[in-house]
């Protein structure tokens, strides 16, 4: 698989249910038209049952993957060199790796509103019936929940980092969604800067 697709690919694999935008990304100018025929895909988190649903979400939307936990023993995972050096052994040609930077609050007052027909001038009677229709409408406090995932993909024959961004999501839901979301913000982008 050429290294621009699998960028374009994993990068579907990433955010949630209000929105996911990329706030930043990077790719080697050098990148041209390298093939990755392998890939492992790795979610950093020390839960394991949580990294291996995110890595098989991952996994599935980006061709000729495979999840990190297939390869990698949870006991090595944490241990760069022996993991490279698994994945290497492996046959593996790439490494897509995700990571969650931060998960952030954002407090935000919407303030209080008046709905209803305006008032016309004039006799009494006239604008009497207005003031009974109106609604209002207290102002409250919203929190939205912004996460940060940071994606890399690297050569695993020099250990080279070809490409990264990150991305926030604002109140993510659905793990299954909040991956699609984030990995569909990042292929727009490889496409984008590809031409394609």
């Amino acid at each position: 698989m050429n290294a621009r697709s699998l960028l374009a690919a994993g990068a579907l694999a990433l955010a949630g249910c209000a929105s996911t935008t990329l706030t930043s990304q990077w790719a080697d100018p050098a990148l041209g038209t390298t093939k990755f025929d392998r890939i492992a895909v790795v979610f950093q988190h020390p839960d394991a049952a949580f990294r291996r649903s995110l890595e098989d979400a991952m996994a599935a939307s980006i061709p000729n993957a495979t999840p990190g936990y297939r390869a990698i023993d949870d006991a090595d995972i944490r241990d760069e060199k022996r993991t490279a050096d698994r994945l290497k052994a492996a046959r593996f040609d790439a490494l897509v790796l995700m990571r969650i930077v931060s998960l952030d609050k954002e407090v935000t007052y919407v303030p209080a509103t008046m709905h209803g027909p305006g008032m016309p001038y004039g006799r009494m009677r006239g604008g009497w019936a207005y003031g009974w229709g109106q609604v209002y409408d207290p102002g409250y406090l919203r929190t939205d929940r912004i996460l940060t995932v940071g994606t890399s993909v690297y050569s695993l024959a020099d250990e080279k980092l070809v490409w990264t961004s990150r991305s926030e999501t604002f109140n993510p839901g659905d793990i299954q969604k909040l991956v699609k979301d984030v990995v569909e913000a990042n292929s727009k982008a490889v496409r984008k800067e590809l031409g394609r």
